[in-house]
């Protein structure tokens, strides 16, 4: 049984074995045009589009894509907020045989020039926003060729000093009509290259297949008990794997709504939900126990979801389900895997995230992977049972590969144990990653902003518990000899260098070098024992 079988006996493309061909992005969608036509697929942002106009648009688009020169394999990058445009080009690119390549459009410097230089992009698709950082790294950018503009013209892009050779308008993409054919693509071929925070180095960006990206969606079905008289909501980021496949192609696949918005908003959540009319949604990082900290009012239960997946699992879960009307799941996954562990409705445990999916391999290891007896703590690590059902490997990154996925499993870097009846308990992180507001941020990324300053010698970012769950982040950073520089000058550079959510909550700022293990690396551990004390700077929780 596969796990789309949950599912009414509404045709569901991709839903059997036998069907196995069918599990690319681009022949799902044709199909659900064809089936569908003009019922209701997406609203995002307030803009609306049918499952045959979203065929239409991204057809055109392919098309004009193709023009510029893209084919298979090439990678086109994307610098977007939630936005149609993003999805149409996903679409597209997608149905060249092309690979989709978004990055936060918040990135600047050292950061974005990584991301945009390790895909090896010949084509950004950007809006106006992002005009001015390219314009002061576009030097840094030897392979970008081209520039897809979105809400802003070519003349506005060059009056922001930008050179590249060629730069033309969204709308210029769109050729008359979409009359070509799909290009032969494969379940295995990759369809988009994530990029996921590292903790030692820069930003990993993991390789997916059209079969990986399918299956997260069918995992995440099985989670939630999805069906063709659902319908979702999401306030995530599309350049994430969570409003991608759930926001976007979960629904595709099942032929329902979707709603996106711009982002989470605690005040307008709600409101946006009813006015949806989801009946599934999914609540991640520090989501839930905002919405649960609100003062409660008569209309909390007066919303439309009946399922939500909440992870991590807020602290009161029946307390929440009881205030909103809905019931709560959760489960375990990155983005490199799927969910490799889950719960569903009625068979779920406390504390735990869930027992091993199907598909899934789930063990804990000690440092030299061996295998730990139930009860025991180590890493987490897992493997599929189906082919083609987690990344293809991290993008011009052979080594961390190999690492990764050394002895046939996937390690996790996470800390975490197993009970006798293979319930999973997720206990903290091995690696250096700061895990704030649902993201997963690199403490090697935050240091290198930190250092990019001319009055800081070196820094040492990691996690400080949060009230809201999860973590906030804190920078120790040592000044250079001399300097009078504090901590609020060095959060506003942080402010101008950095995107939002690297921001730091607490700096503290040293004269003293920052203390040393035995083999000379800084001591994180010793730091985050010593946590927020007078001397540390607090900007406050926003």
């Amino acid at each position: 049984m596969t796990m789309l079988e949950v599912a009414p006996s509404s045709y569901i493309p991709g839903q059997h074995d036998g069907d196995l061909e069918t599990r690319v992005l681009p022949k799902i969608l044709l199909t659900q045009a064809e089936r569908l036509g003009d019922s209701p697929f997406i609203d995002i942002c307030g803009r609306s589009a049918s499952f045959e106009e979203m065929q239409i648009v991204s057809g055109r688009l392919a098309r004009g894509l193709r023009g510029l020169g893209i084919g298979k394999s090439d990678r086109v990058a994307m610098l977007l907020p939630n936005c149609l445009e993003l999805v149409a080009m996903w679409f597209a690119v997608a149905s060249l045989g092309a690979i989709e390549v978004p990055s936060n459009p918040g990135l600047k410097g050292d950061l974005l020039c990584h991301n945009l230089n390790n895909c090896g992009a010949e084509l950004l698709v950007a809006d106006a926003s992002a005009l001015d950082e390219l314009a002061r790294v576009q030097d840094r950018l030897p392979e970008l060729r081209t520039l897809v503009l979105v809400g802003a013209d070519p003349g506005e892009a060059r009056a922001a000093g930008i050179r590249i050779g060629r730069i033309v308008g969204f709308e210029e993409c769109m050729a008359g009509q979409p009359d070509f054919d799909l290009a032969d693509v494969h379940y295995s071929d990759p369809m988009a290259i994530l990029y996921t925070s590292g903790t030692t180095g820069p930003a990993k960006g993991a390789l997916m297949s059209h079969h990986h990206c399918y299956s997260w969606a069918a995992a995440m079905a099985l989670n939630l008990g999805y069906t063709t008289s659902d319908s979702y909501f999401s306030a995530l980021p599309l350049f994430h794997t969570d409003a991608q496949m759930f926001g976007v192609y979960l629904p595709l696949i099942y032929g329902t709504r979707t709603t996106l918005v711009e982002a989470f908003s605690v005040s307008r959540f709600w409101d946006q939900v009813r006015a949806s009319g989801a009946t599934a949604t999914n609540l991640l990082g520090a989501m839930a126990v905002i919405l649960s900290r609100q003062l409660p009012s008569d209309g909390d239960g007066a919303n439309p979801v009946r399922i939500c997946q909440c992870i991590p699992m807020v602290p009161d879960r029946e307390a929440f389900e009881r205030r909103f009307g809905m019931r709560l799941v959760t489960g375990y996954g990155q983005t490199e895997t799927s969910f490799v562990t889950l719960d569903t409705v009625g068979d779920t445990r406390a504390g735990s995230c869930g027992r091993p999916h199907p598909d899934w391999e789930v063990a804990i290891v000690d440092d030299r992977d061996r295998l730990l007896p139930h009860g025991s703590l180590g890493e987490i690590v897992s493997r599929p049972r189906r082919n083609w059902s987690m990344f293809s490997g991290y993008y011009r990154a052979d080594a961390k590969t190999v690492q990764t996925l050394r002895n046939l499993w996937y390690h996790s870097g996470d800390a975490g144990c197993m009970d006798e009846d293979g319930w999973l308990y997720f206990k903290h992180r091995l690696n250096e990653a700061i895990r704030r507001r649902g993201e997963n941020i690199s403490a090697y990324e935050v240091e290198t902003v930190a250092e990019k300053h001319p009055e800081i010698v070196e820094s040492a970012a990691f996690g400080i518990p949060s009230e809201f769950t999860e973590e906030d982040i804190m920078v120790v950073a040592q000044r250079r000899p001399g300097s009078t520089l504090e901590a609020a000058e060095l959060l506003a550079y942080f402010r101008t260098s950095a995107p939002r959510h690297m921001v730091p909550r607490y700096i503290e700022i040293t004269d003293k070098p920052l203390p040393r293990t035995p083999t000379e690396k800084i001591a994180r551990t010793a730091l985050r024992q010593q946590g927020v004390s007078a001397a540390t700077f607090d900007r406050g929780e926003r």
